[in-house]
């Protein structure tokens, strides 16, 4: 369907719109001639789906990312908790920094409200919660 042949600027603003007319063309040739899937999710260029039949792709752990949720298949459902890839180095704010005040407690509740909404149960919360305060220890923000 596309040969690719020069590209824009990584953090351009053009590529973020390029890549969602590119994506809205092929979803649109491609939902012509296929079922809809029973969930299809996109966000830019990074898809979800879930069929009604074809091959598993899930991992050997039956897990998934996409973007930052690691979503697991159990069962009928799906579980969720939060997925960092492995070359974050988790590097944030340090509490030495000139930064206003707010900014630094921003981080802190933007971890929080990262934990509860991405994470699938009570465990996965508490162990997202430790992870962040590790991280932000690291940073220098006191325990």
């Amino acid at each position: 369907m596309y040969t690719q042949i020069d590209g824009v600027a990584m953090g351009s603003p053009l590529g973020v719109l390029f890549a969602n007319c590119y994506m809205g063309t092929v979803e649109q040739r491609v939902f012509e001639s296929i079922n809809q899937p029973r969930m299809y999710v996109r966000y830019i260029d990074d898809t979800f789906i879930s069929a009604n039949s074809g091959e598993e792709i899930w991992n050997q752990d039956h897990c998934l990312p996409f973007l930052d949720v690691l979503v697991e298949q159990r069962e009928a459902l799906f579980s969720t908790k939060f997925y960092m890839k492995t070359m974050n180095l988790g590097m944030c704010m340090n509490r030495a920094s000139k930064s206003p005040k707010r900014y630094k407690r921003s981080i802190i509740s933007t971890y929080i409200r990262r934990a509860l909404s991405h994470c699938f149960s009570w465990n996965d919360i508490h162990e997202e919660m430790e992870c962040v305060a590790q991280v932000l220890v690291d940073n220098g923000h006191p325990n």
